[in-house]
């Protein structure tokens, strides 16, 4: 008798096992869902602005040397109005598209505004920040956006550059950028500018 009922005892046990390992990983993986679509912008697929800042805070004290860029979307506000903003969210869209593959593997990009992205570059050097910023910049330039049949208006962006050392803060290297994304757009936009004062700290911080 012992033979008889121990089988079904432990098959039992065995099947309980198995459905609650079961829902423990659907648990998991739901939370992970959630957390991905709580830091992610619904209409672009990049990080939201909270969760950008929070990756970038965290990759930035452990980089000795890193790049920050800023980015703004020239005269967008004129596509919504000529065009609707459906055609706003076209020209988002295919902007990050560029945006994307012009960026490496490790590269964090979000969404921080309307219509405004950032970028951290971590372990990379002056030289190499200003080659990627130059390359997405040409990148966008090169989109063929057409929001009415044989109407093409073409897309620009404008780009600053913080450099870090990775004992600035993150609010200070955003600040740095932002200034001079604020000049490149004051130089007639579709262009990329580097802070000096972070380039300044940066040599004093490494040399």
């Amino acid at each position: 008798m012992p033979v008889l009922t121990g089988f079904p005892i432990s098959m039992y046990i065995f099947i309980q096992n198995a459905k609650l390992k079961k829902t423990s990983y659907e648990l998991t993986e739901a939370n992970r869902l959630l957390q991905i679509r709580a830091d992610t912008d619904s209409m672009t697929g990049l990080l939201n602005r909270n969760a950008f800042l929070e990756q970038v805070k965290h990759a930035n004290k452990n980089c000795t040397q890193a790049a920050l860029l800023v980015i703004d979307a020239d005269n967008f506000k004129n596509i919504n109005d000529l065009y609707g903003h459906h055609a706003g969210d076209k020209a988002l869209t295919a902007i990050v598209s560029a945006l994307r593959s012009s960026l490496r593997v490790d590269d964090l990009i979000g969404r921080i505004g309307g219509e405004e992205f950032a970028v951290f570059l971590s372990n990379t050097e002056m030289a190499e920040a200003q080659n990627i910023a130059e390359q997405l910049r040409k990148s966008v330039e090169a989109i063929n956006f057409t929001p009415l049949p044989d109407q093409p208006y073409p897309l620009t962006i404008s780009i600053g550059i913080a450099l870090s050392s990775g004992i600035v803060t993150t609010a200070q290297v955003i600040r740095m950028a932002d200034q001079s994304l604020y000049q490149a757009k004051a130089n007639g936009r579709n262009q990329v500018v580097l802070n000096q004062q972070s380039l300044s700290h940066n040599r004093n911080t490494t040399g």
